[in-house]
């Protein structure tokens, strides 16, 4: 019986880690490069003047150098350190200036998360530097470093998630109390000191007129890049920086020596704002004139989709009576001739037509648009012109926190007053102010609305010197809107649909209407 073939030993490939080595510290030609980040919510014992006395004064105990001192002002924690504008250049291989030792107050002024801490203890070992952090005590340099960091940043960052969660539920409270907890807030607002204590967002004036100005003009069918061009030509301040403005009144500053940051408006955010249901909310516009504007701008992103963009002279006026959706407008190019050497001659056709295209055939426009017109002139020709204007609610708060301001900075100067006639004249003067308190306070809450305002014109008159674009926009601004359809037989559906709100605006019409006219809110016009 043979021997047993002996057996191969296998061979393995040992794998070698990839991990960069770790170089010891070297105390020789050290430095320290003094690290300070501060957040927006900050104490006395985290600020960063805090801060830089605390670094310093450990850099002159051990006698080290300092290198630099690098400050983060409104950084968050969660930001990873070599992100962070001023540290990242001093997180390179070739920083400003040679250091060695990265010294911190408290580890969570550098990090507050497991992984960047790690990932930055790795970096510094690598190259031969360390991390002090005074408050925990903690010398990278050392063998139980690593664990200690990794401990204390697992807890910095639960303490900040639970910085977190307290601070959305002490915002959510707020809101449900009808309070403001001093976060942003909507243009057209501005926050009211209560005088209990806490504050309130009513409506700021200044912002309340432009958004009124804006719906206009969105709902007379300007576009939005339009309307932001004339923002920034007309130097109207931007939400944040109007922000800005009502923060330094309210901490007594002088909003002319404040320093903007001078955004400009953008189409898109003008859009975002004028549908934002908070302004319906807060009363600075009506539910309808909100809708209206919706329904205009989905109108123009839907021309815009399609490529048709450029508006006609009727665009927006003529709708479907079916479905009430706006008309399509069809240009068509025929070219005819061109035959025995003569040049061919082309011809445009217009149409309008639903755009389903299931409501009646297209309709030539010479036929339809002239139809329009003298069925408006046929009806509105002798009406009044009433203008529409929307007036927002108030229940008198910014009136009633605006004196009662006043009175307190009268009032502090009763015991700086130099003789007894001064301190009558400012106690008088102070009555007087408590006296239109009371009188706001008593008069009821205006629910606002709207209110058509008579003009000396009449609606030939007030169309009688303007270009056929200036007439569609002001036909889109009042509501007008022109139903027509060809029914398959020949003949016609016509009528003007009247605005919301037009028996204020009209009631000569409203008069006639409730004797002759159906109950559909549709003027008809028999053709």
């Amino acid at each position: 019986m043979s021997a047993p073939a002996p057996r191969k030993r296998r061979r393995l490939k040992k794998q070698l880690s990839e991990r960069p080595a770790v170089v010891p510290f070297d105390p020789e030609g050290d430095a320290a490069l003094c690290y300070v980040r501060q957040s927006h919510f900050s104490d006395e014992s985290t600020s960063s003047k805090s801060q830089v006395g605390d670094t310093h004064r450990w850099a002159n105990a051990y006698g080290i150098p300092i290198a630099e001192t690098v400050q983060d002002l409104h950084v968050s924690g969660d930001l990873e350190p070599e992100k962070r504008d001023g540290l990242r250049l001093w997180l390179s291989d070739a920083p400003p200036k040679p250091w060695k030792t990265l010294v911190v107050s408290k580890l969570d002024r550098l990090v507050r998360n497991v992984m960047d801490a790690l990932t930055l203890l790795e970096w510094l070992r690598a190259r031969g530097k360390r991390l002090i952090c005074i408050a925990e005590g903690i010398d990278s340099s050392n063998s139980m470093s690593e664990f200690m960091i990794t401990l204390i940043a697992a807890f910095a960052r639960m303490e900040r998630e639970r910085m977190r969660e307290r601070f959305r539920s002490a915002k959510a409270r707020l809101k449900e109390a009808g309070r403001w907890g001093g976060e942003g807030h909507i243009y057209g607002t501005m926050p009211v000191e209560l005088p209990g204590g806490g504050w309130i967002l009513g409506l700021d004036p200044l912002a309340v007129k432009i958004l009124h100005k804006l719906s206009k003009m969105a709902r007379s069918g300007t576009r939005l890049i339009d309307m932001a061009r004339w923002l920034n030509e007309n130097q109207v301040v931007t939400p944040r920086d109007r922000q800005l403005q009502l923060g330094a009144e309210r901490r007594g500053e002088d909003p002319a020596k404040l320093e903007l940051r001078r955004y400009e408006w953008q189409g898109n955010t003008l859009g975002r704002l004028l549908t934002d249901p908070a302004l319906v909310e807060f009363g600075i516009f009506e539910p309808a004139e909100q809708a209206e504007i919706v329904a205009r701008l989905e109108e123009k992103s839907k021309r815009k989709t399609r490529g048709s963009n450029r508006p006609y002279e009727f665009s927006g006026i003529l709708v479907c009576p079916e479905c009430s959706e706006n008309l399509w407008h069809r240009l068509t190019v025929v070219k005819r001739g061109g035959k025995n050497g003569k040049p061919a001659v082309e011809y445009q056709y217009r149409f309008w037509q639903c755009p389903s295209r299931k409501h009646g055939p297209a309709m030539n426009a010479e036929e339809v648009e002239p139809l329009a017109t003298q069925a408006f002139y046929k009806i509105f020709a002798m009406v009044p012109v009433r203008e529409r204007i929307v007036l927002p609610p108030t229940n008198h708060a910014n009136q009633i926190a605006k004196l009662e301001r006043e009175y307190g900075k009268l009032m502090s100067g009763v015991a700086r007053a130099s003789s007894a006639e001064d301190r009558r004249r400012i106690m008088e003067d102070g009555e007087k102010i408590l006296s239109d308190i009371d009188t706001l306070r008593a008069l009821p809450a205006d629910p606002g609305g709207v209110q058509w305002v008579p003009t000396d014109r009449t609606w030939q008159q007030e169309l009688a010197g303007m270009s056929p674009e200036d007439r569609r926009l002001r036909w889109l601004e009042l509501g007008f809107s022109f139903a027509v359809q060809k029914r398959p037989d020949g003949t016609w559906r016509a009528g003007w649909r009247l605005p919301d709100g037009w028996r204020d605006a009209m009631p000569e019409v409203a008069e006639w209407y409730d004797r002759a006219a159906d109950t559909n809110e549709t003027v008809n016009i028999e053709i």
